[in-house]
């Protein structure tokens, strides 16, 4: 079974890093299984639709039975397709999504399940985003397959798919097949390969990773995890260059630090620029303000439910520059304001191995502490002439220390 976080058009706000595509290896489907009881299938036959003209209501007919994509995976079991046991125990976190090898009599599909919720959930809480169908493990002799409009599968020809649904948005050429995609957003697609050989349409990929009409998304749990309760603050700060801490309006936070904790020292959550929500294992935004100073962050929930901003981790602290005109400070000494001389003399007396990473106009930014990505102390020297801040020296301070 192969897991990925799913790309969708309708969470761009929460965007994933990238493009991510599931593999085409899954995992194969024995013979046992959960079988779903022949009521309930009858019951999901009874709801079924009449089949679209329109490739975009994402639809497929089975053996006279419409399929609706998405659809939760309870009406997909109904249909009497079967896995294994230990597929249906795959937990899923939010947006993320599994391919699972399906069997019904002598067909056999995959399928893609997905999680759009806010809590991590098992496979069978989930939803059924698509499916697809070869001709390798369902033979274009069994059973009938009929795309909207008509198409029927191992009938369809090329001239037969562009004259129901026009031009494809993309063309693939192979050896072995022509493949059209039709794509509405990158997880609304239809895939249909014609193969040279037979000259008809043999694999169908359907994929609509959308919320299904009345879909519950879950609750958030406003219950104080552990590891925020056991998190203690430092007294002042180390004289250790080596610690991830940083010193930000007189307080003193190992990082990664509990919103709650900035909260108890007199920071407020702007509700505007903060996420009320944060999925289970997922990150959202923070905007805090204390007076007149403010600014916004990645905040992280390590739990594995949603939960309230209040209990979420700030692993990514920068003070001083023109966004956040505090006073701020790194272990050993390090502080907005010294010269660039006395902070590469800390440095160097300690041993500390440091990198000027950048040197762009009026700054420079050096790092040090720099374990890996996401763990690092870095300053940044202001070499200008404005009098904004005094020439070569500190003008701003930064750590991060992120979660593995």
């Amino acid at each position: 079974m192969k897991l990925q976080k799913a790309v969708l058009a309708m969470a761009a706000a929460l965007v994933f890093g990238g493009v991510v595509c599931a593999e085409e290896t899954t995992t194969e489907a024995p013979d046992t299984g959960v079988q779903a009881t022949e009521e309930a299938a009858a019951d999901g036959q009874e709801a079924a639709k009449q089949l679209s003209e329109k490739w975009t209501d994402f639809q497929l007919q089975v053996d006279g039975v419409v399929y609706q994509f998405p659809m939760m995976y309870a009406d997909w079991a109904a249909l009497g397709w079967t896995t294994d046991a230990e597929n249906l125990e795959t937990v899923l976190e939010p947006y993320q999504y599994t391919t699972v090898r399906f069997t019904k009599d002598n067909e056999k599909c995959t399928a893609y399940i997905l999680n759009l919720g806010i809590n991590n959930m098992p496979v069978e809480e989930c939803i059924v985003g698509g499916m697809t169908i070869d001709s390798y493990d369902w033979d274009l002799t069994e059973g009938e397959v009929v795309l909207p409009g008509g198409l029927v599968r191992g009938q369809a020809d090329l001239a037969a798919i562009e004259a129901a649904y026009g031009t494809p948005s993309d063309t693939y050429e192979g050896d072995l097949y022509t493949k059209y995609t039709y794509e509405m957003d990158y997880n609304s697609t239809y895939e249909l390969e014609v193969f040279k050989e037979s000259g008809v349409l043999e694999y169908i990929a359907v994929e609509n990773f959308v919320e299904p009409e009345g879909f519950d998304a879950g609750e958030a749990s406003e219950e104080v995890p552990e590891a925020v309760t056991a998190y203690q603050k430092p007294a002042e700060l180390s004289t250790d260059l080596t610690a991830y801490e940083i010193e930000l309006d007189g307080q003193v936070y190992a990082l990664p630090v509990p919103v709650s904790t900035l909260l108890a020292d007199g920071w407020e959550l702007i509700p505007s620029d903060t996420d009320k929500v944060i999925m289970a294992n997922y990150y959202g935004w923070a905007g805090l303000m204390k007076g007149g100073q403010k600014f916004s962050t990645t905040i992280h929930n390590e739990e594995d439910y949603a939960t309230i901003p209040e209990n979420c981790w700030i692993d990514t602290i920068e003070v001083g520059g023109y966004d956040l005109e505090l006073d701020g400070a790194l272990p050993g000494g390090v502080r907005v304001g010294i010269t660039e001389e006395e902070f590469l003399t800390i440095l160097e007396n300690a041993g500390i191995e440091y990198e000027l990473t950048s040197e762009s106009g009026d700054f420079k930014y050096y790092r040090y502490n720099n374990a890996d990505y996401g763990h690092y102390c870095e300053v940044i020297i202001y070499a200008g002439d404005d009098g904004h801040f005094p020439v070569n020296t500190i003008m701003k301070v930064a750590c991060s220390n992120e979660f593995e």
